[in-house]
Order: structure tokens, then C-alpha cells, then sequence
């Protein structure tokens, strides 16, 4: 099925269609490092995750890098026979695409900067993981959650929280919405899950019992 995009909201018979069919946009987008980090628990991690993606026939899209936790997670799809979409800025094509280095991706998107990138990754996605990764993966969540706030969407957004990692962003959103800069903390709150292992089953129960839209397609044409 294609991949839900974004468009007015709608009301009664048409939302529940609407609803039913972000339930079934199985696709999931993957923020994550091009390093494997200090601790082997993340790039453990990624593996699993991308086992579990294939597993359940969910298609990975992510920003097609072979390095690192990047990496790993688009090897382990890709080993278990799950459908991957590769999203890359032709800059970093030649150094960073996986085909580049032996992976056989079923999609490769080459964009022509990171912020046609960033777009291409959301319209390709029904929700939103971050493991663990640097500033480019912090500003990629960052941003999917920003747009929750302002109503582009109401997908899943995960922060798979391992070892530990994301408790400091965690600690900062709490004294954001404590000193009330978070004026819709129910929109940008993200599922924080501690384990590979429950990612997967979370963002399916979420699919599941969604009762929200895509989002108003208009914000986002302005940013």
C-alpha cells in the first residue's frame, strides 16, 4: 500500500478510513548514528530492531548510510528479507549510499540537499524511531516532534532510550514543560522505550489504536 500522505482533516466516516489507513502505512523511518558509539548495547540494538522490521513486514526508511548503527540496522533488514528505503543527499551518495558498499536496497532516493531529505524521509513514514546517534539524530527527532506540536502529524515518534541515552533529552523536555514552553505536551511526547526488543510491538499497538490523521498539509508547505 502507498504511503499515507499528508492532506486537510477530516471528519466522521472519512476519518475512520483515514485512520485505518495510517494503521497500515508500514513503514517506520530510523534516526540513528553513522558511529557505533562507545557502548556495543546500541549497535546490539539496531540489529534487533532491524530483525524485528523484516519479521514483521515493515519496510525501514532511513537515511541510507552503511556505517555505524546506520548501518547495522539497514544490514539486518536487509539479511531477513524485510524491505528497506534508502533517502540520501547526492553530496554523501558516493561516500555514504549502501549500495555503494554491496547493500541491495529495493529503494534508493537520492535527494539534492538534507532538507529535501528530511521531507522525503516523513512521506515515506507512518513512525518515528531515534536510537541512539549525534546531533544530526538529535535535530531529526527534534524536528518530527516540532511538527507534532504543530499539527503535520500524529504519528509514533520512539525515543528507544538504551543504556540510558536519551535520559538527559528526556530530563530537558521535562524542564521545558515545567517552565511552560511546551504549550502541547500531548503531541510531542514521544513513547520512550528502554528495550530493542519492544519497539516493533509498541509502534504496532500505536498503528492500531491510532485516532488522529496525517496532519494539516498546509504547515509544512510554509517551513
Amino acid at each position: 500500500m502507498p504511503p499515507l500522505t499528508a492532506r486537510p482533516t477530516l471528519d466522521g466516516l472519512a476519518r475512520i478510513v483515514l485512520s485505518h489507513a495510517m494503521s497500515l502505512n508500514r513503514s517506520i523511518c530510523v534516526y540513528c548514528g553513522s558511529q557505533s558509539g562507545q557502548n556495543p548495547a546500541y549497535e546490539k540494538a539496531a540489529r534487533h530492531l532491524g530483525r524485528t522490521l523484516a519479521e514483521n513486514d515493515i519496510r525501514l526508511v532511513y537515511g541510507g548510510g552503511t556505517h555505524g548503527i546506520m548501518g547495522a540496522v539497514a544490514v539486518e533488514t536487509i539479511r531477513h528479507g524485510g524491505l528497506v528505503t534508502g533517502i540520501i543527499p547526492a553530496f554523501l551518495q558516493e561516500r555514504e549510499a549502501g549500495e555503494s558498499a554491496g547493500l541491495e536496497f529495493d529503494e534508493l532516493i537520492v535527494t539534492q540537499d538534507m532538507h529535501e531529505r528530511k521531507h522525503k524521509m516523513f512521506d515515506k513514514s507512518g513512525a518515528f524511531v531515534a536510537l541512539p546517534g549525534g546531533i544530526g539524530t538529535l535535530e531529526e527527532i527534534i524536528e518530527i516532534m516540532t511538527w507534532a506540536q504543530l499539527g503535520r502529524h500524529r504519528y509514533p515518534m520512539v525515543l528507544a532510550n538504551i543504556g540510558g541515552f536519551w535520559d538527559p533529552l528526556l530530563q530537558l523536555l521535562a524542564h521545558m514543560a515545567d517552565e511552560g514552553f511546551l504549550h502541547s505536551q500531548q503531541l510531542v511526547r514521544p513513547l520512550v522505550i528502554e528495550t530493542a526488543d519492544q519497539i516493533v510491538p509498541t509502534i504496532i499497538e500505536a498503528w492500531e489504536s491510532a485516532d488522529g490523521d496525517g496532519g494539516d498539509a498546509q504547515i509544512i508547505e510554509k517551513m
